[in-house]
């Protein structure tokens, strides 16, 4: 079973398009992006210090399960409600990809973290996707949302090692069992081959994020 962490931010009406079949969890104000889409989340998370009044009303005189926390806290409201999903299960965290640089790096760092556990896990904000990839992993992914407009950048997330082996299918500038570097840009805005619709990469070693997303935002 998939689970949907949603959390605040600039969010736009697109990225109600990712909540498939799953279940819901709402962080503060993500909240207010459920109610306003028409999703009902199985439990709200938080301190509640950024979900409006109408939210918080709306919340309280619903049969929504709420776990509150101070807002001095050590974890964010979207690691607290992604460490509620029950185990076993994947996770999309719909999440803003622009707007607060801290926000963005936090929640990729998490994932990262979280994906090198073992756990299914992935951010989109109905515009941008990413997955990650460690150890001897690999990824098949659609890029049928972008159609022609898709960019794909392969990201290593690491300074003290390579990520070793990366070879791709698909991608107009291929590449075959190579070493990437974190802090270079070289797999960074490459595209598919014309005509194709699905990739896929692959990794012997390190940790890598692999982002989608429109070319022309």
């Amino acid at each position: 079973m998939r689970y949907y962490v949603v959390t605040g931010g600039p969010l736009t009406s697109k990225a109600a398009d990712v909540i498939k079949d799953g279940s819901v969890i709402a962080a503060d104000k993500g909240i207010d992006f459920c109610f306003e889409h028409g999703f009902n989340p199985v439990l709200a998370v938080g301190d509640m210090d950024s979900v409006s009044k109408a939210g918080l009303e709306r919340l309280r005189n619903s049969d929504i399960p709420v776990k509150t926390f101070p807002v001095e806290k050590d974890m964010t409201d979207t690691e607290l409600a992604i460490s509620l999903v029950p185990e076993g299960n994947a996770i999309t965290v719909v999440c803003p990809l622009n707007g607060r640089l801290d926000h963005v790096t936090a929640n990729i760092q998490l994932a990262a973290g979280l994906h090198r556990t073992g756990k299914d896990i992935r951010l989109d904000d109905g515009v941008t996707e990413v997955y990650f990839l460690s150890g001897n992993d690999e990824i098949s992914l659609n890029l049928d949302r972008y159609g022609d407009d898709s960019a794909v950048s392969l990201v290593p997330l690491t300074f003290d090692k390579y990520v070793t082996g990366v070879t791709t299918e698909g991608l107009y500038y291929p590449l075959t069992d190579a070493d990437i570097k974190c802090g270079k840009t070289l797999t960074f805005s490459n595209e598919p081959v014309k005509g194709v619709s699905r990739i896929k990469v692959s990794i012997r070693d390190g940790l890598m994020a692999v982002v989608v997303s429109n070319s022309n935002v």
